[in-house]
Formats: C-alpha cells, structure tokens, sequence
C-alpha cells in the first residue's frame, strides 16, 4: 500500500527561506557587486547543498509484502519486515530543540529525547517510530498514519 506525505508549515517556510536564500540573494550578490567570480564557488556549494536535499527527501513510503520502501528521487531506503522490532506513533516534536533540517523535510540522524534518530520525514508531527531489532530508530511521517500502522503491523505479523 502507499502512504503519501506532505509538509507542515514549520517545512513550508524554511523550505521557502532557504529556496530565497541559496538562489535569490546570492544571485543579487553576483550581479549587484564587480567581483563577482570570488562569490562563484560559494554560491554553486548552497545550490548544490538545496539540489541535494531537494534530491533526497522522501516522497512517499509504501508497504510491501516484505519490506516499507521509502521512496526518493534518489537513493530509496528498503526496510525489512524480518529488521523491525516496534512500531509506535510519537506524540511529541522530537525536534524541537533542534535548529537543524527543514528544507525539504528532515533527513538523515538527528540527537532527539529519545536518543539518535534516522529521520526520512517532511513534517514534525504524525511521527511513527520504527524501532529496528538493532536498536536504531527512524522515524516516518505518513499523512495516513494509522492505516500506515495497521498495515505495517499486519504485514509484520504475517511473516511471523
């Protein structure tokens, strides 16, 4: 089954921020200032920074008869039924402390209450947490996330 995700406005905003930030104003710089080539490989390093996030956010997460697939541009994520320990919803904003992440969603580890975290989510709350039998713990934020759990866990517990 496939489960889509959307931003929250937290998302949102520092997405726009950061789209105006590596693009509009280094492109005001290049042309309002003479010595431009000096700014040159700065400004290729933020775009590049946004293109790889951009590349990198998931699109969507979709349950399979032996897996959860986290679907992006590039480089998917696969999880096995056979790796998870848990399933549980979060009823927290385990980032709120955190000032990094936002453009495009929250990718990659973050320090949280909870410990490290691998997030691969676009919004910071409707979190569900799988607890891998390794310990590690990443975190997915479907829009429709209770049918996310009970379809996970049935599938889960049909391969036991």
């Amino acid at each position: 089954m496939i489960f889509t995700n959307s931003f929250d406005d937290i998302v949102r905003k520092k997405t726009f921020g950061a789209c105006i930030m590596f693009t509009i104003f280094p492109a005001y710089i290049l042309f309002s200032n003479k010595v431009w080539l000096w700014y040159l490989p700065f400004i290729a390093i933020l775009i590049l920074v946004l293109l790889y996030t951009y590349l990198k956010m998931p699109l969507k997460y979709e349950v399979g008869q032996n897996n959860v697939l986290i679907c992006r541009r590039i480089g998917n994520i696969v999880i096995n039924f056979q790796e998870i320990e848990r399933v549980d919803r979060i009823h927290h904003d385990l980032l709120k402390n955190s000032t990094s992440g936002g453009a495009f969603g929250y990718n990659g580890k973050f320090n949280t209450d909870l410990g490290k975290i691998t997030f691969y989510a676009t919004r910071r709350d409707k979190l569900i947490m799988l607890t891998k039998k390794d310990k590690s713990k990443i975190i997915l934020t479907p829009d429709q996330e209770d049918e996310f759990i009970k379809d996970l866990e049935k599938c889960i517990n049909s391969q036991h």
